[in-house]
C-alpha cells in the first residue's frame, strides 16, 4: 500500500523554498515593495487626499499611483519618485536597518 504524504502548511512551504539565497532576495525584495504600496496607501488616505491629488502633487499619472498602490512589481518605482510621492504627502524618508531574526538552533 502507497504511504500518503502529509500536505505542507503554508509555512512549511515558505520555509523550504526560502532556503534558496535568489527566492530569499525575491521574497524579501517583493515584501519590500508591499510594504511601500501599503504606507503610500495609507499616508494618502490619512491626508484625505485621492489618487489624482497625489498624482498631480507628485507630477505622476494616478494610473502609476493606482498600480503602486495595488502592489504592482513589474514597474518598482525609483527612488526619486518615492521621495516625490513622500513630499507631496509631507513625509520624508528615512532609512532604518533591523537586525536579522537568529533561526533556533
Amino acid at each position: 500500500m502507497k504511504k500518503r504524504r502529509r500536505h505542507q502548511t503554508w509555512e512549511e512551504l515558505k520555509s523550504e523554498v526560502l532556503k534558496d539565497p535568489e527566492m530569499r532576495f525575491r521574497f524579501e525584495q517583493e515584501v519590500f515593495y508591499l510594504r511601500l504600496a501599503h504606507l503610500i496607501a495609507d499616508l494618502r488616505k490619512k491626508k484625505g487626499i485621492t489618487q489624482a491629488e497625489l498624482a498631480k502633487r507628485a507630477k505622476v499619472s494616478q494610473p502609476f499611483i493606482s498600480r503602486l498602490e495595488k502592489g504592482d512589481h513589474m514597474r518598482v518605482p525609483t527612488f526619486e519618485t518615492i521621495h516625490k510621492l513622500l513630499h507631496a504627502l509631507g513625509y520624508s524618508l528615512e532609512i532604518s536597518a533591523i537586525p536579522e531574526r537568529k533561526k533556533a538552533a
